[in-house]
């Protein structure tokens, strides 16, 4: 068994994921080892903590730095997305084919439409199926090396050893948010019937690359149960480090940020007592202070509601790529009636308009979309209106009526000259579930919620989803020729990812993948 263990600084790798026979494999690299603190809080961020945004150079429209398409297409797998259906549209710009219609067919087919194979486009063009995996994968693994090297640093002074722990406590967190994602998209629902058995991803939390040529395997899917375990355990220990010493700065874990996310994977496991316990005291203490939508106080620049400046906003990283496709006009792509129809009249969350020339949905004013959007993510950000929803949710399962507490807070701050309500039971349940899907939309949360949903003890959910897909004829200008539509069942198996192709055959004994049915189209002419 050969091992190594280095930090790598400046952009080295010390485990590689990308390529298609790189899921485990070593690389002859020249390694410089970090010799102050500092060099651990540099790589933190440039190599581990995703980036959102790049300004373009050449003005306009932000673009993607490497790496940073992972999770980007979350928001695109549930009820709250569509597709826009015109009768027919006129190409604006000599780019608009390029980037609308074309991302759809080339990038988001697969993925929005739910096929066996994500690769699968209707205009046969290959895509990577590895891109989150990979990436992901690869950020870990730094992480591994800073957690295990930074033990070693020395921390004279008080400073010094403040920035030990926020890094620390930073990796941490990181990691675990990296496998919560992985875990969702390539694991089953954690049922606490089966967790223990079902299938995870590879658990790998140690520093160094491994690899053994005479082994058929090198990693296994770890059970879903233990994959949760570590990601637990992680959040605590941020939690621990974080407590030491915080950082304010939206773009960086903090202790808030831990301690919300770590109540999220307790309601992901069903540990409704633990999610309270932790959010009990936090919410009283005014931890998670919550602003006054109806007063206009959290809207930022022009009036958009999740900008850097919102104050509820405690941490954000990732993918901005829905602030720029849901435009609600032809070629793109739109907020689904069904999300639409939950707001009542006087809900301020309603951050969306009705498109006349298509009669599609269009994601408006909650960030600042089309070129510039806003500078947080849309798939992973945290904030404090999730604290109030995790805990209206703990205490709805566990029959606390003060659920409802919870939940009176929240929509106050929401819905103009909103009274307080009283449920029980089911229906608590239900309106705490339509209440995040509709504060929470277009903010990677639905996809994961409906998953859970489906094995939830008491109360499991599922539905049905439909998803359209317009073929148009012509170029510049064009008509709708025909709408294909998809359809997700209940409880459907490709609510769990395949493992990616390439990782699945490094070894001698491929990795066991996850089937996903074949998925016809209904055509409507």
């Amino acid at each position: 068994m050969k091992k190594i263990t280095n930090i790598i600084i400046a952009s080295l790798l010390i485990f590689a994921c990308g390529g298609c026979d790189s899921f485990l494999d070593e690389f002859s690299q020249t390694y410089i080892r970090a010799s102050q603190i500092s060099d651990y809080d540099e790589l933190l961020l440039g190599s581990v903590y995703l980036p959102s945004y790049q300004p373009n150079p050449s003005g306009g429209t932000y673009i993607y730095p490497s790496g940073s398409r992972s999770c980007d297409f979350l928001n695109m797998l549930d009820d709250d997305f569509n597709s826009v259906c015109a009768e027919s549209y006129v190409s604006t710009g000599s780019n608009l084919i390029a980037l609308a219609y074309s991302s759809m067919h080339n990038r988001l087919f697969g993925f929005s439409c739910w096929q066996p194979d994500i690769t699968n486009t209707v205009l046969s063009q290959q895509v990577a199926d590895d891109i989150t995996w990979d990436d992901l994968y690869q950020r870990i693994a730094i992480v591994n090396t800073i957690i295990d090297e930074i033990d070693n640093m020395d921390a004279s002074t008080e400073a010094d050893l403040a920035d030990k722990n926020r890094v620390t406590g930073e990796s941490y967190f990181l990691r675990a948010q990296f496998y919560l994602i992985l875990v969702n998209l390539y694991g089953k629902p954690y049922d606490p019937a089966t967790a223990a058995t079902d299938l995870g991803v590879p658990l790998k939390i140690s520093s160094g690359v491994e690899h053994d040529k005479d082994k058929d395997t090198q990693f296994d899917r770890t059970p879903v149960a233990e994959v949760y375990d570590q990601i637990i355990s992680d959040l605590q220990q941020a939690v621990n480090y974080l407590t030491i010493s915080d950082k304010d700065v939206i773009y960086r874990a903090s202790r808030e940020a831990a301690v919300l996310l770590l109540s999220r994977v307790y309601l992901y496991t069903q540990r409704w007592q633990e999610a309270k316990d932790l959010l009990e005291p936090e919410i009283n203490a005014s931890t998670y202070a919550l602003s006054s939508l109806v007063a206009g106080d959290t809207l930022g620049e022009d009036n958009y509601f999740l900008t850097e400046d919102n104050s509820e906003i405690i941490f954000s990283q990732g993918s901005l790529f829905s602030q720029l496709i849901m435009t609600g006009t032809a070629l793109d792509f739109c907020v689904s009636h069904d999300l639409y129809s939950l707001y009542d009249d006087n809900d301020m969350r309603r951050f969306f308009f009705s498109t006349a020339a298509t009669d599609s949905i269009a994601l408006s004013y909650k960030f600042i979309t089309g070129s510039q959007r806003s500078k947080v993510s849309d798939v992973l950000m945290l904030r404090n209106a999730e604290a109030y929803l995790n805990i209206a949710e703990a205490c709805a399962m566990l029959g606390d009526a003060s659920a409802n507490t919870y939940l009176n807070a929240l929509r106050s701050m929401r819905i103009q000259g909103y009274s307080a309500q009283s449920y029980s039971g089911e229906e608590l349940v239900s309106q705490i579930r339509n209440e995040r899907r509709k504060e929470l939309c277009f903010e990677g949360h639905r996809w994961f919620d409906l998953r859970r949903y489906s094995v939830s003890n008491p109360y499991p959910y599922s539905k049905r989803i439909y998803r359209s897909y317009p073929f148009y004829t012509g170029s510049g200008t064009g008509n709708l020729n025909y709408i294909y539509t998809y359809v997700l069942e209940e409880n459907d198996p490709a609510y769990v990812f395949d493992i990616p192709v390439n990782v699945k055959d490094f070894d001698t004994v491929p990795m066991p993948g996850n089937d996903r049915p074949d998925r016809p189209a209904l055509e409507e002419q």
